[in-house]
């Protein structure tokens, strides 16, 4: 291990000095005594005393002109809130809508918009995003820098205001953020911010502080600044706000052979500011019935996927929590190999069923300009056969020089009896110190890592150390990253799924460290052409090794990646992979484990995807290969249509074919996915989900009716239900309702 963080600290140390700062945008804005109505209209007297801000540049896809279409923006503020009004001027508007649903990030980037990032504490490392597409459906969401690219947390969920309007010339949007609903040191004059504008007539982004497109629009190394010249806001700690809820429902599971059986519980959730920058978060019996259900997949991998924390009570400040081990800017699907010392949705749940909380209490914020810190505890319901448990952590992030940080965590996992005592026998803990670095510039980032497990046995060989290094410009990526885990580094709270390996034959699991490197490198090429946008070749390599120092495990994927004028877009990719089975595995899921060995095998496959700013969007993708032993073609096809402004429909069909020796044949394997979204009006939403996968054979539906009958205070109906695959037989049938119900005090 001493070799892999000797070469680590030299590489890091061998960037220290790269990377030049950037420049800023400086405004003054001046506080005001008119009142506003926030309507999307900007027509009181205090929008035309406001500052005036005006210049923008395009960001992407071309970062050396001037924005193609006029943007204005007016800022102030008063003892209550900050007030931001932005004009976007459009000849002709014909607004890009593809989502009506409150914080749907990925579909807020592909709309018409207009957002306001903010950094209270100009430490240029987190901050929020407050923003809303021409229909006034609103996004807010914490902000993390990691990496070279920042973090955007979209469901958390705060009080503001926000209205927009279609017009003749444009879009309007006005925005009325409260001070009470961020963080800030109030003897700080000086806040980072920027401004972005989603420009999808000409598939542009525009933003107002200019720096590079090889960096995202949420920077916070390259915001601009404003200065509050007048009296400097207030932050009146100690606001309190309540949410109580109510919730209940019906449930049947036909499968356990259970009657239809009622349920309805109480539940409050309270907020507290402490201070300036402090929260005091508390839940009691929450409910989660309301959280989106998970897409599935035809699942060949081995190992576990990793998917977003969704839960409300674990995200604000979620940076503090989810930030530790591994993380990749570039490759974020479901099945990248990554190592959390601490992994929120591990807590609550038992084999992916959620375990009604008691209680979860948490504390974060700033306590200095430079450090931050985080703690947490849940304690839920024994389930099944598994006692009570309770989670704990604590983290610190200590800002050093202008983008860096010095991190820790510490998790203990302990089970209770007696309702409330700690079993002295039954725990796991991991502990971890870590350095990331970014240059000025954002150019060059690495991170050094060391996380050790602590365990009843005492085990040896339990720790997970390593780190990376990373190289950005607007036409060249390199990301680097090696890590090693040891046999005995159990995190009960965290993500470390490569480290286990089942025999599907006794159903029995394993343990076997492993060391990780990777390497990610893609060009950008411009090509002088009325037809192609941009080219991106690029490749990925990642080898294992097993603790002797022998390659388990590699595979790579070779990729040229492009997209036209029109904003369709193609990939053709290679992919080749050796794959070492340490015990006959069920890869298949057909009850017929392949035997433990080494495999081979390749595939190509290629991608197309129409311009997503039409009405009927089409995308698509084949990919035909060896598998293991056996061959594999898969196929994709995915169709979206907008029924603008109140609605989409989504359909998603996956078809993968196996032709294998016996014993494990030929297989077809069919997933479709049906989705609806419509907005009776802004809030007021209906999504429904259905999927239909033959691989677990099994049919489900998920809908739910959302009413935001007032300001972060909502009204759910949510109806799940399973069937059969083949025969449609009902599996489980379940009903809830929830209603919340925000108070300031």
């Amino acid at each position: 291990m001493r070799p892999v963080l000797s070469l680590l600290m030299f590489m890091c140390i061998s960037v220290w000095s790269l990377g030049q700062a950037p420049g800023l945008n400086r405004i003054h804005i001046t506080k005001t005594e008119q009142a506003f109505i926030i309507d999307g209209q900007l027509d009181e007297e205090g929008w035309r005393k406001a500052r005036l801000i005006d210049e923008f540049w395009q960001h992407w896809p071309i970062d050396t002109i001037p924005a193609m279409a006029k943007t204005e923006v007016r800022i102030t503020y008063d003892d209550t809130h900050i007030y931001v009004g932005a004009i976007c001027y459009e000849e002709d508007p014909k607004p890009v809508t593809l989502s009506m649903r409150r914080d749907d990030e990925g579909n807020y980037w592909s709309s018409d918009a207009f957002c306001v990032s903010l950094d209270p504490n100009n430490n240029d490392k987190n901050g929020y995003i407050f923003g809303m597409n021409s229909q006034g459906v609103q996004l807010d969401g914490t902000l993390a820098q990691r990496g070279a690219n920042p973090y955007l947390d979209p469901f958390w969920d705060e009080f503001w205001e926000g209205e927009a309007r279609i017009t003749d010339y444009g879009y309007v949007y006005e925005m009325a953020i409260p001070f009470t609903s961020i963080k800030f040191n109030e003897e700080n004059a000086d806040w980072g911010i920027n401004f972005i504008r989603n420009d999808m007539k000409r598939a542009a982004y525009d933003i107002w502080s200019r720096f590079p497109m090889a960096f995202s629009g949420l920077d916070f190394g390259y915001n601009g600044e404003v200065f509050f010249k007048d009296d400097v806001p207030e932050n009146n700690g100690g606001q309190l706000i309540m949410i109580p809820s109510l919730s209940g429902g019906l449930v049947n599971d036909f499968f356990e052979g259970t009657e239809l059986e009622s349920n309805i519980t109480g539940g409050l959730d309270a907020k507290m500011s402490i201070g300036s920058d402090l929260s005091l978060d508390l839940s009691v019996y929450p409910d989660f019935s309301t959280v989106y259900v998970d897409r599935q997949y035809i699942d060949f991998y081995r190992f576990e996927y990793y998917l977003p924390e969704m839960r409300s009570f674990f995200l604000e400040n979620g940076d503090l929590f989810s930030s530790f081990g591994s993380y990749s800017d570039h490759t974020t699907v479901a099945s990248d190999n990554r190592i959390k010392s601490l992994y929120t949705r591990r807590i609550g749940m038992y084999e992916w069923d959620y375990v009604p909380m008691v209680y979860g209490v948490r504390f974060s914020g700033n306590v200095t300009d430079d450090v931050r810190i985080g703690l947490l505890n849940v304690t839920n319901e024994s389930y099944k056969d598994q006692a009570s448990q309770n989670y704990s952590a604590a983290s610190f992030q200590w800002g050093v020089f202008k983008r860096s940080a010095i991190k820790g965590v510490f998790t203990n996992r302990q089970s209770l009896y007696d309702v409330y005592k700690f079993d002295k026998d039954d725990y796991n803990r991991t502990a971890g110190l870590e350095f990331d670095y970014m240059n000025a510039s954002g150019s060059w980032t690495g991170s050094l890592k060391y996380h050790n497990s602590f365990n009843p046995e005492n085990y040896s060989n339990a720790h997970f150390a390593g780190g990376e290094l990373n190289y950005a410009s607007s036409k060249l990526r390199i990301n680097n990253k090696i890590y090693q885990v040891g046999d005995n580094y159990i995190a009960d709270m965290g993500f470390v799924p490569r480290l286990y390996h089942k025999n599907d034959v006794d159903n029995t699991e394993f343990r076997q460290g492993f060391t990780e490197f990777t390497n990610f490198t893609s060009l950008v090429f411009y090509p002088e052409s009325d037809v192609f946008l941009y080219f991106t070749p690029g490749h990925r390599f990642s080898v294992f090794t097993n603790p002797s120092g022998e390659v388990s495990d590699y595979s790579g994927t070779l990729n040229f990646w492009g997209e036209f004028e029109s904003r369709s877009a193609f990939n053709l990719f290679l992919n080749y992979e050796k794959a070492s089975l340490l015990a006959p595995r069920d890869i298949l899921h057909n009850d017929k484990p392949l035997p433990a060995g080494e495999y081979y095998y390749q595939s190509i496959g290629a991608y197309w995807r129409s311009d997503g700013r039409k009405r009927l969007q089409v995308s698509s993708t084949l990919e035909y290969g060896s598998f293991y032993n056996g061959k594999k073609t898969s196929a994709h096809m995915g169709l979206s249509y907008r029924i603008e402004p109140w609605g989409r429909l989504l359909l998603d069909y996956n078809y993968c074919r196996l032709d294998f020796p016996e014993p494990q044949g030929l297989e077809n394997y069919h997933l479709a996915a049906f989705t609806s979204e419509l907005a009776l009006k802004k809030d007021l939403n209906w999504t429904t989900l259905v999927q239909y996968n033959t691989q677990q054979e099994n049919m489900n539906i998920n809908s739910m009716i959302q009413w935001r009958f007032r300001p972060m205070s909502d009204f759910f109906i949510v109806v799940k239900e399973d069937f059969e695959a083949g025969n449609f037989r009902n599996k489980r049938f379940q009903v809830n309702f929830k209603i919340r119900y925000w108070i300031n005090i």
